[in-house]
């Protein structure tokens, strides 16, 4: 081997700390959905770790996707919209789901859409002040080409209401 020829570097991969599994980042994601206004300084405390590690954790996983957004809860009722239900819908014909769902996601009053598998087609979810505001609501959603029924389920209380749930006690740095 010549003397000019260099030695090639290799580097070790770094293991990717935006990834969900790893133990810390699942307390940052609990510590932030109890409260996403918490400074990084008083995630860190809980966490055992700096504020810059903090935040170059959050920036990381949110550059992954892992952290899609922050955000409130809001009280449905507080704010006009106590009545919510949840509606099948059949298609048929040509028309697909995707397209479907962008006729849907028009109407503000349709809080989520999912593909679904079974009888029907897709499912959302809608809240309104009124039921005759949910009538007319799925009027509306009949008369997008491509859905041929719905079927409307009423909700009379609901017990909770949350999302992924990210324990908050997981391990720290300092465990």
């Amino acid at each position: 081997m010549s003397k000019s020829r260099k030695k090639q570097k290799t580097f070790r991969r770094k293991r990717n700390p935006a990834v969900a599994d790893d133990l810390i980042n699942r307390k940052l994601l609990g510590i932030l959905q109890e409260n996403a206004r918490a400074t990084y300084a008083e995630i860190g405390q809980r966490a055992h770790l700096s504020a810059p590690a903090v935040y170059e954790r959050i920036r990381r996983m949110q550059q992954a996707g892992v952290i899609q957004k922050h955000t409130v809860a809001i009280n449905p009722a507080a704010v006009g919209l106590p009545f919510c239900a949840f509606i099948r819908i059949g298609t048929a014909g040509d028309h697909g789901c995707d397209a479907i769902a962008v006729s849907l996601a028009k109407n503000p009053e349709i809080e989520e859409c999912h593909s679904i598998a079974g009888e029907d087609t897709l499912l959302v979810k809608v809240r309104t002040a009124k039921p005759i505001d949910l009538e007319y609501l799925i009027k509306r959603i009949r008369s997008i080409p491509g859905i041929v029924t719905t079927v409307t389920t009423v909700v009379l209380m609901s017990h909770f209401e949350r999302g992924i749930q990210i324990s908050s006690d997981a391990p720290s740095a300092a465990d």
